[in-house]
């Protein structure tokens, strides 16, 4: 847009300045109308554009050359439409310089002037046919009125003054979207000539839609420039306030000085008495407001020479304030080998109750022609104030260094530090700024991210949700994995994050195309080993574990992952399972997969079943079922367990519970509802005949021999145990009446015999006395 703006000036100046000087030569050879018909000729053939004079034209001789143009009208490039409008136009040329090859221009006002840019798909202005080297069929011929300079002469060109107002450009871009307009503008000036002073005035209104801007510009300045190769810009009392609406929101930029010289051919700087004040609120950032001073600031090709630059950045946000305050004194070197100035930062950010302050201070040394920027001696202090951590605080030590090369897009970083008495390096090196590549290696002691990033109230609670009712849903958003690629290998002696605490940790992550691989993930953990490979996937917004926990301590484990206290004991635990989902509540319900845990020697807690099942005489006596709360205090002893879940859509069954206790043996089958956060588990304890079990009791309540089924069933916070003693008791009277009932049966099967046997003796002697008394007659 910049060389949209140039352009445009110069046709507002140019075009009338060529225009008079035509008029004033022709004045007197030419009437008005036959010159004005001749020049609309010569612009609809060479460029292929109508210019029209709607308006009257009055030309001036002596001792100026001149016109006063009104009513000027330029179409685009063989359209009809309007390029290029101009209400009034007056340009004076003196009149004896012309002798000698020199354009002075005594004064060029407009007003009114209108003037339409357009940038194409393709990246093509709708002035390029205007600005265009012209062919060798376009050179002047010998009947052009104007001859060109001799062999070796050159053209100088000045103006005395100009006065602009009612100055408006449209611009659009049709390659981004981008519209905006210079409304209203005037600028007022003395004489305008290379390497001469001169005063500027210049205001108007810029409106834009990328960014959304309406904003007020006002510029004052002794201004002297130099064209060409010696270009440059000198201002003088510089005086820039810009005020308005960015992004809807309030904007006001002040910029004064008393010298503030460039050169962009050389990058030469120089600043006396330079102040910037920058404030607005800014969209989705806060309210800002910049400061810069600089009493004095030389830079170029001989010499750097600074007393102090100060450069200090508030930002406010809704819950957090953070201000920067940077320092560069000592200013020593030159442009064409290298600067190096002492470079002093700090910085405070407040966050709640959270406060961080952080300094650093290093020997800065800038490359310009490399465009290598090197702080080879970091030094600082970082200190964190939060009622969230142990110790209410923590304080870090900073040192290391930082390189950074323009030119070939590369950062490189070592940091070392230490924190709670424990010491940590980083070494990181970063390639092609356009789509950062970044290779990285930490070796720690130890790493307490608990302690070093506290969590709030609010989002430890979440993170760990209890109970049906957790209604607040919390977004899961791994887009920052799509622009990510990285390459770090991390070693830990000590390791603590969200609670859980391991050690010899080793593992490397890799992150590209969206997709971070924590592979492997190895360490120590809870008195075991953890090994295995996690994958969290931004284009399927989805996480996969596949991890294997040997000989660890259940307990602490379930503590720390689960904030729950359901069991005690050593052994093995496989995960392989596979979730997505934009929020917390999508990711359970989507949790597929298995986990398998087997254990020795450890304990359900919750509820002693063997105490209750040495107390279960008055229910066994009543019918009734016993229910009660689960009770970490209480807990039933196993020497081995083991259970494997199967999990469909956040939903873990199992049916092989393995459980063998010192009186009882216990299998069973249920469900773990994650998305509910609920259980719902029947298991059936069977009473082996041991003399003695949990606690060195023995059991006298009748059930030996029983299976005694167990309800596990609520919320994960409001866990109850219900022992159905109703079944029991059925069972119970059942295994004591069998025998009795055996006994009774086998009695009258016995006086059934002998009565039988009874019967058959008297039948026997009743015969044999029928037959002695046959036999005696």
């Amino acid at each position: 847009m910049n060389k949209a703006i140039a352009w445009t000036v110069g046709v507002v100046v140019g075009v009338p300045v060529v225009l008079a000087t035509t008029a004033a030569i022709l004045v007197n050879t030419l009437d008005q109308q036959a010159l004005l018909n001749k020049a609309s000729a010569v612009v609809k053939q060479k460029q292929q554009r109508d210019l029209a004079f709607t308006g009257p034209v009055t030309l001036k001789w002596f001792p100026s050359l001149g016109a006063d143009l009104n009513g000027v009208t330029l179409s685009e490039f063989q359209s009809d439409q309007q390029f290029l409008k101009a209400d009034q136009v007056s340009v004076s040329l003196a009149l004896l310089p012309l002798l000698s090859s020199r354009v002075v221009v005594d004064s060029v006002q407009a007003s009114g002037v209108q003037v339409n840019v357009t940038k194409d798909k393709e990246g093509r202005f709708n002035f390029d046919d205007l600005t265009a080297k012209p062919a060798d069929d376009t050179a002047p011929s010998q009947e052009d009125p104007v001859e060109a300079p001799a062999s070796g002469q050159s053209l100088d060109f000045s103006v005395d003054s100009i006065a602009l107002s009612n100055l408006n450009v449209n611009y659009a871009d049709l390659q981004t979207g981008l519209n905006a307009s210079l409304n209203d503008f005037s600028m007022e000036s003395g004489r305008i000539e290379e390497n001469l002073p001169v005063n500027v005035a210049l205001k108007g209104n810029v409106k834009a839609n990328k960014p959304q801007a309406d904003l007020n510009v006002d510029v004052r300045t002794l201004l002297e420039f130099g064209l060409g190769e010696n270009l440059y810009a000198n201002f003088n009392n510089l005086k820039l306030a810009v005020l308005g609406q960015l992004d809807g929101q309030q904007a006001d930029v002040n910029v004064q000085a008393g010298t503030l010289n460039v050169n962009p051919n050389t990058m030469a700087i120089r600043a006396e008495a330079l102040e910037a004040a920058i404030k607005g609120q800014l969209a989705k950032v806060g309210a800002l407001d910049l400061n810069l001073k600089a009493p004095e600031l030389l830079l170029d090709e001989t010499t750097a020479r600074g007393e102090t630059l100060d450069l200090t950045v508030a930002l406010k946000q809704a819950s957090r304030t953070v201000n920067v305050a940077l320092n560069l004194t000592g200013l020593q070197g030159n442009l064409k080998e290298s600067v190096q100035a002492a470079l002093s930062t700090k910085l405070n950010m407040i966050e709640g109750p959270r406060s961080v302050d952080m300094t650093l201070n290093s020997p800065l040394a800038v490359n310009v022609k490399s465009q290598l920027i090197e702080l080879a001696n970091l030094a600082g202090q970082l200190d964190v104030t939060d009622p969230a951590l142990p110790k209410k605080s923590a304080s870090m030590p900073l040192a290391g260094s930082l390189a950074v090369n323009n030119t070939d897009q590369t950062v490189a970083l070592a940091l070392k530090s230490t924190f709670e008495g424990s010491q940590f390096d980083l070494n990181a090196n970063v390639s092609d700024f356009a789509k950062p590549a970044i290779v990285a290696r930490l070796n720690a002691d130890s790493l307490d991210l608990d302690a070093m990033f506290p969590r709030t109230e609010q989002a430890s609670a979440s993170g760990k949700p209890s109970g049906p009712a957790a209604t607040q849903d919390i977004p899961v958003d791994l887009s920052p994995l799509r622009g990510l690629n990285l390459d770090l290998t991390a070693k830990v002696g000590q390791f603590k994050f969200l609670d859980l605490q391991a050690s010899q940790l080793n593992t490397r992550a890799v992150a590209r195309g969206g997709k971070l691989t924590l592979s492997p993930v190895d360490a120590k953990l809870y008195g075991g080993s953890t090994s295995g490979v996690i994958t969290t996937d931004a284009n399927s917004q989805s996480v996969t574990v596949n991890q294997t926990m040997t000989n660890v301590q259940i307990q602490p484990l379930m503590k720390a992952l689960m904030d729950k206290d359901m069991a005690k004991g050593r052994g093995n635990v496989a995960i392989n399972v596979r979730t997505q989902g934009n929020t917390v509540n999508e990711m359970k319900a989507g949790l597929n997969g298995k986990v398998a845990v087997s254990l020795q020697d450890g304990a359900i807690k919750g509820i002693n079943l063997a105490e209750r099942f040495r107390t279960a005489k008055s229910f066994l006596t009543s019918g009734a079922d016993a229910t009660q709360q689960a009770n970490v205090e209480q807990e039933t002893d196993f020497s081995a367990m083991s259970v494997s879940f199967d999990i469909q859509n956040g939903v873990a069954t199992t049916n092989d519970l393995n459980v063998m206790a010192p009186l009882f043996r216990l299998g069973g089958q249920g469900k773990v509802n994650l998305v509910e956060n609920s259980v719902d588990y029947l298991a059936r304890a069977s009473i082996v005949a041991t003399s003695t079990g949990q606690g060195g009791k023995t059991l006298e309540s009748g059930l030996n021999g029983v299976t005694v089924p167990v309800r596990l069933f609520g919320p994960f916070d409001a866990v109850q145990w219900k022992l159905m003693f109703q079944e029991v008791a059925k069972e119970a009277l059942k295994a004591k009446l069998t025998p009795k009932l055996d006994e009774t049966k086998q009695e009258l099967k016995d006086k059934v015999q002998d009565k039988r046997e009874e019967l058959k003796d008297k039948a026997e002697d009743k015969l044999k006395d029928a037959f002695k008394g046959f036999l005696s007659r």
